[in-house]
């Protein structure tokens, strides 16, 4: 279109010249010029209007057709932008259950220390069972004492025939409670974690006890004991790896009965207090969806 345009301003221009000297002539000396001459003109004149009118049009279809072109192509952006969004929305809810995912795998691997506990409990229960070797000048079991006659008139002590049995140690505690609770026996379960937070509260299984405590209440739909037994995770140990997850469960425990404001509370401290884990990253996401 750009050659078409020069290839007409040349004609024009060389028509403009050409006609320059009878309209010179015609304006200087109109009684030298012959009536031919100024048909000539006239014809010329025509001529280059019609040319220019053309010119025109051709311009002016030139303009419409690229005002289609950028109205399709500002259609064609606006699609991609549409899709663009589509997509990163997709992203976001893949990046979601990837991460929910992996706090199952975390659970998985719990279940798989618990497996370990569980010969570990083993072990101690067999030991449990062992019977004490007796005290020095203890009579073994089925011996008949030596009648010695007592000195300075003294009664002599009785034989010890005694078995000491040792108290299930935190070990075995958990391995139970988690075995009850795989069962679907949750009260029975909660027994066992409370003995071993009463009796072991130092232990380094005494904050999944508590927490396995609070799934075994949020299994029974006991949502009020949930929430409870899950704060009590984050109070009494907060550094503990189950901590920022109870915390997160406590705020869908709180979303599940409609407090909302409550619920991104709860989310805001996961990401403040615990930001480099997993379910802080959740926790940003789902924020996301409540404002």
């Amino acid at each position: 279109m750009g050659a078409a345009a020069l290839g007409l301003r040349h004609t024009l221009r060389s028509r403009v010249w050409r006609l320059l000297p009878l309209v010179v002539l015609v304006a200087t000396g109109g009684c030298f010029a012959t009536r031919g001459d100024v048909r000539i003109v006239q014809s010329d004149i025509s001529s280059l209007r019609a040319e220019i009118l053309k010119n025109q049009l051709e311009q002016r279809d030139a303009l419409t057709q690229t005002m289609r072109m950028l109205q399709v192509a500002s259609d064609s952006l606006s699609k991609v932008s549409a899709r663009t969004v589509s997509i990163q929305g997709d992203m976001r809810g893949d990046m979601r259950a990837i991460r929910e995912q992996m706090l199952q795998v975390q659970t998985l691997l719990g279940q798989s220390q618990a497996t370990i506990a569980r010969l570990r409990s083993e072990i101690e229960s067999r030991s449990a069972a062992a019977v004490v070797a007796p005290p020095v000048g203890a009579v073994p079991v089925g011996t008949v004492p030596p009648m010695v006659p007592p000195a300075s008139g003294r009664t002599p002590p009785p034989a010890v025939d005694s078995v000491a049995v040792r108290a299930p140690g935190p070990n075995q505690l958990y391995t139970d409670g988690r075995d009850q609770l795989t069962r679907g026996s949750s009260a029975t379960a909660r027994i066992y974690f409370q003995e071993l937070l009463t009796n072991y509260p130092a232990s380094d299984y005494a904050p999944d006890a508590q927490f396995w405590i609070a799934e075994s209440f949020a299994k029974e739909k006991n949502l009020p004991a949930a929430d409870a037994a899950y704060a009590a995770v984050v109070s009494a140990h907060p550094t503990s790896p189950k901590a920022p997850t109870a915390l997160y469960k406590r705020a869908q425990l709180v979303l599940q009965q409609g407090s909302t404001p409550q619920a991104r509370q709860l989310l805001e401290q996961v990401i403040a207090r615990y930001p480099r884990s997993d379910e802080a990253e959740l926790a940003a996401e789902q924020l996301k969806t409540l404002r």
